[in-house]
């Protein structure tokens, strides 16, 4: 005979006569089975996150980790800046006009404001949004994870800067 015809699978070596069920798939101890119940249950296979989703979520990381240094370097050079300013920048010697004076300080002052408003922009609202953001998706690692920097950049902002002082200059700056 053919090796292709050829039945290689020995007999089920046991008991001829059915064996008793003691539960559903189950056999008693030392009895064979006469054919193992099979399980047809289906499997559900998750899908891959979506990919916007991740998007955002690697949009929302680097705004937070490279627009806070970016916006506090911003920030200390407005205010590095304010220091600088002259009345006349070609003859410094010259008197200053009082007007002149008053002008550019009012611009330094609008530029530090406007520099702050863009730090807490990128070091509080990103990591707020992206935290509501991720708990209204239920996805509790990301969640968590923006509620970790927004912790951070908090705390260490108020370690530097009283509320107060934060405060009062945003009201200076938004409202006169």
């Amino acid at each position: 005979m053919s090796p292709k015809k050829r039945n290689r699978r020995k007999p089920l070596q046991g008991p001829s006569e059915p064996t008793p069920a003691t539960e559903q798939g189950r056999v008693e101890p030392g009895q064979l089975p006469d054919r193992r119940p099979v399980s047809r249950t289906p499997v559900t296979v998750t899908d891959p996150p979506d990919r916007r989703v991740t998007a955002l979520w690697v949009l929302l990381w680097s705004l937070w980790a490279l627009g806070s240094p970016l916006a506090l370097l911003a920030l200390l050079l407005a205010g590095l800046n304010a220091f600088d300013m002259t009345a006349d920048p070609i003859d410094p010697g010259a008197v200053p006009d009082p007007g002149l004076l008053a002008e550019q300080e009012a611009q330094a002052v609008r530029a530090i404001g406007t520099a702050l408003i863009w730090f807490l922009i990128m070091a509080w609202v990103v990591p707020a949004v992206g935290a509501v953001t991720a708990a209204f998706l239920r996805r509790r690692m990301a969640a968590i994870s923006f509620a970790v920097a927004l912790v951070l950049s908090v705390g260490l902002l108020l370690l530097t800067v009283s509320p107060v002082e934060l405060w009062g200059a945003l009201t200076t700056h938004l409202f006169g």
